[in-house]
C-alpha cells in the first residue's frame, strides 16, 4: 500500500475529479477526516446520530443530496458526494441544495482566493478549514481544531507525496479548479 489508505485515495482522487483543485484538497479532507471519524468513507453513519458519508449529511441537506442522486441518476459514491457539495458551491442549475448566496459566495471567495500570497492570514489551509466547517458544515460540535490539525496534517502528506493531481476520467485532462463565469483567466484587460 501507498502513503495513503485506498479510501483516502480514493476520496482525494473524487476531490480532484469533480474539479476542487489541489490546493484546496488539504482544508477538505480535513474535515472529512473529523465528519468520518478518520475512515474516509463515503457509507459512514455518525455513531449516535443521522449524519451520513463523507460530509455527514443530515436532514434536509441529506434529503437532497439523495433526491439530487436520483434526479442525475447517479450512485452514491465518493464522486457523487463530492460533485454535489462542489455543484452545491459552483452549480448554476440542477445543484441539488440551494446554500443561499452569501454561503455560496464565502465559500466560492475563499477557494478561489489564494490565501498564500495574503500576508495577513497566519495560515490558509486551517482558515479554509475552518471556513468551510463553519459555513457548508455547520457541526453541532465543531470540533474545528482538530479539523484545522488534520487538514496541516493533509497539506504535509500531500506535499511529501509531490504526486502531481490525477486526470479527469472523462478528458484525461488534469483539473486546475473551477472556472466561474466571467472569470479573467487569459484575457487582457482594456488599456
Amino acid at each position: 500500500m501507498g502513503m495513503f489508505t485506498n479510501n483516502e485515495q480514493e476520496t482525494i482522487d473524487a476531490l480532484i475529479e469533480v474539479g476542487f483543485p489541489p490546493r484546496d484538497i488539504p482544508a477538505l479532507m480535513g474535515n472529512i477526516d473529523v465528519e468520518t471519524g478518520g475512515s474516509y468513507s463515503h457509507t459512514q453513519k455518525e455513531r449516535g446520530g443521522k449524519g451520513y458519508g463523507l460530509f455527514q449529511f443530515t436532514g434536509s441537506h441529506k434529503r437532497d443530496y439523495f433526491d439530487w442522486l436520483k434526479d442525475s441518476n447517479l450512485n452514491d459514491n465518493k464522486t457523487s458526494q463530492a460533485k454535489f457539495v462542489f455543484d452545491n458551491i459552483y452549480g448554476n442549475r440542477g445543484y441539488g441544495r440551494e446554500l443561499g448566496w452569501r454561503d455560496r459566495s464565502k465559500l466560492q471567495t475563499m477557494f478561489s482566493e489564494s490565501m498564500l500570497a495574503n500576508p495577513h492570514i497566519d495560515d490558509p489551509i486551517k482558515r479554509k478549514a475552518k471556513i468551510f466547517s463553519d459555513v457548508y458544515e455547520k457541526p453541532g460540535t465543531p470540533h474545528n481544531e482538530r479539523r484545522m490539525e488534520s487538514a496541516k496534517n493533509w497539506e504535509q502528506k500531500l506535499a511529501s507525496t509531490k504526486k502531481p493531481p490525477s486526470p479527469t476520467p472523462a478528458t484525461g485532462m488534469m483539473s486546475s479548479g473551477p472556472m466561474r463565469r466571467g472569470s479573467r483567466r487569459g484575457r487582457k484587460r482594456p488599456s
